[in-house]
């Protein structure tokens, strides 16, 4: 090997090799961080969720205002089992007493999420 050579093969170790792995560590450094922040993108998901539930009943009547919308939105607590105890008691507070045919289907939406959420295991 001439000097020639050996330089030129010390600077791609130095130009990319080098670089490359500098570069995966940092994203290795910066999934993880991300994975730190997950449980607060998840908290914040379920409250905005709460709440966007708690907006769609009406204060006065206790009625559904939108109820494709309210049913689809009770459907997705089911992804937020780390909230179920909180879920549940939200679920158990609602009364839908309407004849309409979305009422109906809220109203099964509510019994069919609120024992999904009851089957779930409490993790060991």
């Amino acid at each position: 090997m001439t000097t020639f050579e050996a330089a030129i093969i010390a600077i791609l170790a130095v130009g990319f090799v080098i670089p490359a792995w500098v570069m995966a560590l940092s994203f290795r450094e910066r999934a993880k961080a991300m994975r730190v922040e997950e449980p607060n993108k998840r908290y914040f998901a379920y409250a905005a969720l709460l709440q966007s539930l708690h907006a769609q009943l009406d204060p006065q009547s206790k009625t559904v205002r939108n109820g494709p919308l309210f049913a689809a939105t009770v459907r997705e607590l089911a992804n937020y089992p780390e909230y179920r105890s909180f879920s549940v008691l939200f679920l158990e507070e609602i009364t839908i007493t309407g004849t309409r045919k979305f009422d109906q289907v809220v109203r099964a939406e509510l019994k069919a999420v609120e024992a999904q959420l009851l089957d779930i295991k409490e993790p060991a």
